[in-house]
């Protein structure tokens, strides 16, 4: 939000939110004897610092979430290497490798990531003061209460998705307070209808430093994730179809938003040049200098790629994506490879569905070196010798297919990364819809919407072509799986869209084993059908699905701290 970049915080506010707040575990609240709250929280001004700090609530751009700290900021990223898509080659050494392992328990910290009290207290804190303090200008009032409560809302709606029953606390908490997990059917209809009580309470769009505050629409999409989301515990899935139709539509004919035309237009959306104008933007965690930095360009980069003017160290290639993706990937023609006779396993990126390319760091890709002049080479082929790209050197790209989007030549330093996180873009509420709509047999007026997605990028209609035939996770309902094939192609790489199709579909069991990476075969970097790179002397890769998994583990500390908090099942 340019809203918020316009204001120095200070420093004592932003430490009594956190201070006059209980902890994530209920339990070690700091001694205020010593504070006088009286003269904070009392005025517009104060209120505007409060609020522009819980914006720092939403997720960053980061593939690892660093849990050592209280209130760590949500990493975005994370859930993707929960996926059949992609896994996350462990650095470090830290012995947690962001959960991709599938080597689940309770100690995991990768997997407390949404478990977010210290911001739900924030928010708790600050809604209580709100009523009491001075407003110049009495409107701001119900509209700042509604953007906070929308983010109470966006946490415990991934919190009831990842965790199921949570402690549902809307007030602030004593020392004393062991607050039991709250059934999620209860904490799921507390963020309908907090979503539904301020969803008018807001406007379609900002003016001036505004931009990129909290607006209706993107109420409306979260409600329309919520609802989706819902649909692997819910007992009425119509219900749930129906609330995300009924969300969806009202964004769409707002005429608010649209889609920026063309491949050009869908590379734009990862870049600075999209922040705060491109009409595709929902909801954004806006980049603001030296507070919420970026490391994502540093996590992903091959070494030898451009580190921005100011760009310094080595970049350490974390992830990769797994070849199931990679082969999934449709062609020009709108079929996948293993069916389309003009594929080439000796040339296999060209004539691809273009988000391929925009997406995946691909073999023998081209890209600015580190001199920002002269370009390099991705070898990532063990047959290449002594490159510093190979996937098995002990600190590279694990299948030898790299993450791309929102790394590009224009920042000035690629640990500060300045591209806002793009958290819920037009196309998804076009997906979304198109998914609310097949979930309730109306497969012919869902498509012309998954048609709309893909014809921006140049990709052929189902309309015209019929509709794939999906043989690896597939949810039984044909409309449905071509919409979440479609996800998979359009948000790789960006967010936990993934996460949520395998979830809410119950798909992990046909889709969660052993990774592989690129062809043994250096001459066919293509090869659909030889031997693949597939790390089997680290056991990491050997994914094996648990259903328990379906429900993230409530972290040791968590259960040692409150007395009341139960485990989940199997952990």
């Amino acid at each position: 939000m340019k809203y918020i970049k316009t204001y120095k915080f200070a420093s004592l506010l932003v430490l009594l939110v956190s201070i006059t707040s209980c902890n994530e575990d209920f339990l070690n609240v700091d001694d205020l004897d010593d504070l006088d709250l009286s003269t904070v929280y009392q005025s517009e001004e104060d209120l505007t610092l409060a609020l522009n700090n819980l914006y720092f609530s939403l997720p960053n751009l980061d593939i690892e979430d660093p849990l050592f700290s209280i209130d760590a900021n949500q990493a975005y990223i994370v859930p993707y290497f929960w996926t059949d898509d992609a896994i996350h080659r462990n650095i470090a050494n830290t012995a947690d490798n962001q959960g991709s392992d599938f080597n689940w328990s309770d100690s995991r910290r990768s997997l407390r990531t949404f478990y977010r009290y210290q911001d739900i207290a924030n928010i708790n804190f600050f809604l209580e003061s709100l009523p009491g303090a001075t407003f110049e200008t009495e409107s701001n009032r119900e509209r700042y209460a509604a953007e906070a409560r929308f983010f109470r809302a966006w946490i415990y709606e991934t919190m009831v998705l990842a965790y199921g029953d949570v402690p549902l606390v809307t007030t602030t908490l004593t020392p004393s307070d062991n607050p039991s997990r709250t059934p999620r059917q209860e904490v799921f209809d507390f963020v309908i209808s907090e979503l539904d009580e301020i969803t008018n309470q807001l406007p379609e769009t900002y003016s001036g430093d505004d931009i990129g505050r909290i607006t209706k629409g993107a109420v409306l999409a979260l409600k329309s994730r919520a609802y989706l989301n819902a649909l692997g515990w819910h007992s009425d899935p119509d219900a749930l179809y129906a609330g995300a139709e009924a969300a969806c539509s009202e964004i769409i004919s707002s005429g608010v938003y649209a889609l920026v035309d063309g491949i050009d237009g869908f590379k734009e959306q990862f870049t600075p040049d999209s922040d705060l104008t491109s009409p595709e933007t929902i909801l954004a965690t806006i980049y603001v200098t030296g507070i919420n930095v970026s490391r994502y360009a540093l996590q992903v980069s091959p070494r030898d790629l451009y580190k921005g003017i100011n760009g310094s160290g080595n970049n350490q290639r974390r992830p990769g994506f797994t070849s199931d993706f990679i082969e999934e990937v449709q062609t020009i023609n709108g079929l996948f490879p293993k069916d389309d006779p003009t594929y080439d396993p000796a040339n296999p990126w060209v004539n691809r569905d273009p988000r391929l390319e925009a997406t995946v760091r691909l073999p023998l890709d081209e890209y600015l070196g580190t001199d920002g002049v002269n370009n390099d080479i991705f070898l990532p082929h063990p047959s290449y010798g002594d490159t510093r790209d190979r996937v098995q050197g002990s600190n590279n790209n694990p299948t030898g297919y790299g993450f791309k989007k929102y790394t590009d030549y224009t920042m000035l330093n690629n640990i500060e990364g300045d591209a806002d996180l793009k958290i819920i873009r037009y196309s998804e509420v076009l997906l979304m819809y198109a998914e609310a709509l097949a979930g309730q047999g109306r497969d012919g007026e869902a498509l012309p919407y998954l048609d709309q997605v893909r014809e921006r990028v140049g990709m052929p209609k189902y309309a015209d072509i019929g509709l794939p035939t999906v043989t690896r996770g597939t949810t039984g309902n044909t409309m449905i799986d071509a919409i979440l094939l479609e996800r998979r192609y359009e948000f790789a790489g960006e967010g936990p869209q993934r996460w949520f199709d395998i979830w809410r579909y119950k798909l992990g069991n046909q889709v969660i084993g052993t990774v592989y990476g690129i062809p043994d075969d250096v001459n066919l970097p293509g090869d659909l059908t030889g031997p693949k790179y597939d790390s089997s002397d680290l056991e990491i890769y050997q994914r094996v699905w648990d259903d328990n998994y379906y429900l993230l583990p409530i972290f040791v500390s968590f259960l040692d701290d409150n007395v009341n908090l139960t485990q989940n099942p199997g952990y």
